[in-house]
């Protein structure tokens, strides 16, 4: 009854409405385009290219999904249902692979397993083989993107699953026991038909991962609707047809947000209704030692391995450098400036985005209702548009609106912050959600006003899942590459464009020094926000991710 009875604040209102209108930018523009295309153009594009798109992306998208809750559910289920040694270093560990960009596990791929890369040369060396003789897996093709596209995703099931199954209810498994159900039937019966809605959040966000894709598949020569975007956009310099792909990829992504957010809405409901205690151990007895190679050997090759091929490679460009390395003449010279400028970017980006959602954040949590669902649902468009288009959308809008900024460090920062703003959205939302209303009202009884009590009692009590939601969006924003190559200005490059600049031209000692800089970045907030329980961190990450 409060709640139907209170005013909005109309400035908080045309904060909200301005800052979802501006996210929208990208989404809008590409409409606009897509409309005045001939309809002889999209009859071409249709006859020729997107139907294999069509069935290249599906089935990456339903291989990669498969993949991840299958290694999710596993991972989850072993380190929060058993005696696995060392489970509470796994928890956070098995987390950090989300600090390795898709494009990077791409090159880690490349370098192990094309012809003449590392495992090809270990063949010809050590067991007598002969050149392109030695049995390798194709890795341009579906299963190599699935691979490496599945082994960095992962973690978004795995962290979903275990967060349900560290909430879930112990007596109903009691039950299943008692009646005379065993483990294996148990957890096939009556633990996995609860986590599905889990499973279900978390494969959906891989699905618009994968959707959203670029660097990956361009590297892998995986065609799908992003790599066809890029060329249209790169080598004909057509963004009507870029456009076109961008709204049938917008089509595919706008059901997985909507089945997103049912899911979501009713995963809140179950966790907070549902009674909790600690749940016994499963005794894994002699499958101790094949559990453990299992969890060590996913995160081998989902961040180890990764981790030893680029320090190599990085070793190899500094102390051997070959002719082209000393044309390149980047190992070691800029990277410390490129690092730079990573950070900067990705802090002021993260951090715009963050005071940027604070607005609709705070009416979804305090006014909730239609209008205000439409806003943040408007603001969330954006998970469904790649960033090339987003880089496109914003650099049409600071062209046409305010022409001073246009390619500009400036411009780059707020493109950054808006496309960052819709991920800032879907992880905050918990944040103030959780701060009790009756806290507020009895500040603002006591003579305060809203400004006084919004800094002094919300922020606050909203502190941890303010920064868990910061720390994911600063990781996104830093192995963002799309938008980089349509908003960057000139002689502005970061380690994600140098990564990518050296790995397309094939020279992986000049692109393993850079990405290893980003990764170990990347690491550092991931690593201390999931292994520090201080302030509730850990606990508000999941609960962020579990809203994303």
């Amino acid at each position: 009854m409060l709640r139907k009875t209170r005013k909005y604040p109309h400035t908080l209102l045309v904060i909200a409405l301005a800052v979802t209108i501006v996210s929208a930018i990208p989404l809008i523009y590409i409409v606009i385009r897509a409309s005045e295309a001939d309809v002889s153009l999209v009859t071409r594009l249709w006859r020729r290219q997107i139907p294999t798109l069509l069935l290249n992306t599906v089935w990456l998208m339903g291989t990669t999904i498969i993949f991840t809750v299958v290694l999710g559910v596993a991972l989850a289920w072993l380190v929060e249902r058993t005696d696995l040694p060392g489970r509470s270093y796994w928890r956070w560990l098995l987390a950090l692979p989300l600090a390795l960009p898709g494009y990077v596990g791409a090159i880690c791929m490349l370098v192990l397993l094309r012809r003449g890369g590392l495992v090809d040369q270990i063949a010809m060396a050590w067991a007598g083989f002969e050149f392109a003789t030695f049995p390798l897996p194709d890795v341009t093709s579906l299963g190599g993107a699935t691979t490496v596209i599945g082994l960095v995703t992962f973690p978004y099931v795995y962290l979903t699953v275990g967060a349900s199954l560290r909430t879930s209810d112990q007596s109903l498994e009691d039950a299943a026991r008692v009646s005379g159900r065993g483990p294996w039937q148990t957890f096939v019966f009556m633990t996995l038909p609860l986590l599905l809605p889990a499973i279900a959040a978390g494969a959906l966000l891989v699905g618009m991962y994968v959707l959203s894709d670029f660097g990956t598949v361009a590297l892998l020569r995986y065609q799908t609707f992003t790599t066809a975007i890029y060329q249209q956009i790169a080598g004909r310099v057509d963004r009507t047809s870029a456009s076109i792909l961008s709204m049938v990829l917008v089509m595919m992504n706008l059901p997985l947000l909507g089945v997103t957010a049912w899911i979501n809405q009713r995963q809140r409901r179950f966790q907070r209704s549902s009674r909790w205690r600690p749940h016994r151990l499963i005794t894994l007895g002699r499958w101790r030692p094949l559990a453990l190679a299992f969890v060590g050997t996913i995160f081998s090759l989902s961040l180890a391995i990764p981790l030893l091929i680029l320090a190599g490679y990085t070793i190899q460009g500094i102390v051997w450098p070959t002719e082209m390395d000393r044309l390149w003449g980047y190992a070691g010279e800029r990277i410390w400036s490129h690092g730079w400028d990573s950070i900067r970017l990705a802090t002021i980006g993260a951090t715009l985005a963050i005071i940027l959602s604070f607005s609709p954040n705070y009416l979804s949590a305090r006014f909730s209702n239609r209008l205000v669902a439409f806003l943040l649902g408007l603001s969330k468009t954006a998970f469904a548009l790649p960033g090339i288009i987003v880089g496109l959308g914003m650099s049409f809008f600071f062209l046409q609106a305010v022409p001073i900024l246009y390619a500009t460090v400036i411009s780059l920062m707020l493109g950054m912050a808006f496309r960052l703003l819709p991920q800032a959205i879907t992880t905050g939302e918990a944040a103030f959600d959780h701060v009790p209303q009756s806290l507020e009202q009895a500040a603002r009884l006591m003579g305060h006003n809203p400004v006084r009590v919004f800094r002094r009692i919300t922020i606050p009590i909203a502190f941890p899942g303010i920064v868990a939601s910061w720390a994911l969006v600063f990781i996104t924003a830093m192995k963002e590459l799309p938008l980089l190559i349509i908003l960057r200005p000139p002689g502005f490059d970061t380690l994600t464009i140098r990564i990518w600049e050296a790995a397309n031209d094939s020279i992986y000692t000049q692109a393993s020094p850079p990405a290893l800089l980003l990764v170990v970045l990347t690491l550092i907030p991931v690593a201390l926000v999931y292994s520090n329980s201080r302030f509730g961190l850990n606990r508000a990450v999941e609960e962020s991710v579990l809203d994303q």
